[in-house]
């Protein structure tokens, strides 16, 4: 991971790519991460983040975007971000970042605690320990339909569920009557990361 005591300015919300004049009113901080986006085709695409706003980011990929399209993108450490793409480059693309002013200072938080951190997992980090569990409980997608899977192994921050149906990853979700996100896709389902605080999301599914 790159660190650096100072903000880093480039300019990703020029569409272009000709370097216009950065009107950005955020920093923006070099941070290196693994990920992986969903486009409209509801498919997940590798991606690295490069560095980070709180209303804009540039990735790396093998993958061809096109300028205003619209991606959810999931990142380690970091969760889901939505937006749009505004600016391809050889190896990747910039976007905005759509969110309330909750989550732009939930993410400024994060941003701030990871570059003081000296190394980073590549990996999902696990807070306990998950056991097999032989239960089936109730999965609510945003749109409000309910589905009863059956779980592979839980514990308190997460769980492993059985499910024809795969989110897309950074999806938020109710699971077992939590709020919690998608955070990988396996054969059988997906993974799900419960909210450290039970509040958090809960605007997801108010009209």
């Amino acid at each position: 991971m790159s660190r650096s005591s100072a903000p880093q300015y480039t300019s990703a919300h020029d569409p272009s790519g000709q370097g216009a004049p950065d009107r950005r009113r955020n920093p923006r901080y070099q941070l290196s991460l693994p990920g992986r986006f969903m486009r409209a085709d509801k498919l997940d695409y590798p991606c690295r983040l490069k560095d980070i706003s709180v209303d804009g980011a540039a990735l790396t990929t093998p993958t061809i975007v096109g300028v205003g399209e619209h991606i959810i993108v999931y990142l380690l450490h970091l969760g889901g971000l939505e937006g749009y793409v505004v600016r391809r480059f050889p190896d990747g693309f910039a976007m905005s970042i759509t969110a309330t002013q909750r989550k732009r200072d939930k993410l400024t938080g994060q941003i701030k605690r990871l570059l003081g951190r000296a190394d980073l997992s590549e990996t999902e980090e696990r807070k306990d320990p998950r056991i097999p569990v032989n239960k089936i409980l109730t999965l609510v997608l945003p749109d409000g339909s309910a589905l009863d899977c059956p779980v592979l192994d839980m514990s308190r921050s997460g769980a492993s569920i059985v499910t024809p149906v795969r989110p897309p990853i950074g999806t938020e979700v109710l699971f077992a009557n939590r709020h919690a996100t998608v955070v990988r896709h396996h054969d059988e389902g997906v993974a799900v990361e419960f909210f450290n605080d039970r509040t958090e999301g809960r605007a997801y599914f108010e009209p």
